[in-house]
């Protein structure tokens, strides 16, 4: 039985990280040990608790289930293309 507190928790985040950043998990473990790598309970503007991690000046949002990145805004879609609504574009 492992008797570490939180270990798959922290090996969740630690994936999480890694998929937000595109990098390998050690890398993640790496770059904390060098403060490199900066996390940080927060809640967002929604009132939605997520770890906010700042890497290389980028920012990424862990949620359960969910990464975003506000960097990675799909650019608007011309309201010609969709009508205005009702589409997958986000108007």
């Amino acid at each position: 039985m492992d008797n570490r507190e939180m270990f798959e928790e922290i090996n969740a985040l630690i994936g999480a990280v890694a998929k937000a950043f595109n990098i390998e998990a050690l890398d993640v473990v790496a770059d904390l040990d060098q403060g490199r790598l900066a996390l940080e309970m927060v809640t967002d503007d929604q009132g939605r608790n997520c770890v906010e991690v700042t890497r290389d000046g980028r920012v990424a949002r862990i949620y359960p289930g969910a990464i975003f990145r506000p960097d990675d805004r799909p650019e608007a879609a011309d309201d010609d293309d969709c009508d205005g609504g009702g589409c997958t574009c986000g108007h």
